[in-house]
């Protein structure tokens, strides 16, 4: 009992120093805009909200989800290879993989992958 009391006594006086510690490390440490700052949604949040931005991000990050999906897709389809039939395997991964080819065509069409300055 006192064995378990006295460790427990430690472990409190171990953490209270840390939290002192790390107190006097913070209180040290100077302030930086720059680092406070979020770097990748495309504007500054501390500025007027209503400044015009790029829609360019949002597009990109768009693409970047459907095509993060398909990887998503293509995953599950690789590990049942073993297990399904060779024909209907071919069919529906050469269908998947026609789409993608449709979808990246379609979106260099329309111009999505330029990025105008």
């Amino acid at each position: 009992m006192l064995l378990n009391l006295i460790s427990m006594m430690t472990m409190f006086i171990i953490m209270v120093m840390l939290l002192s510690i790390m107190i006097l490390i913070n209180m040290k440490m100077k302030f930086n805009h720059n680092k406070s700052a979020p770097f990748e949604c495309g504007f500054d949040p501390f500025n007027k909200s209503r400044i015009p931005f790029s829609l360019n991000f949002y597009l990109i990050a768009i693409i970047f989800l459907i095509f993060d999906i398909e990887i998503s897709i293509i995953l599950p389809m690789i590990m049942n290879f073993k297990i399904s039939n060779m024909l209907y395997f071919n069919i529906m991964f050469m269908m998947f993989f026609m789409f993608m080819i449709i979808t990246i065509f379609y979106e260099w069409k329309f111009g999505s992958l330029n990025w105008k300055i």
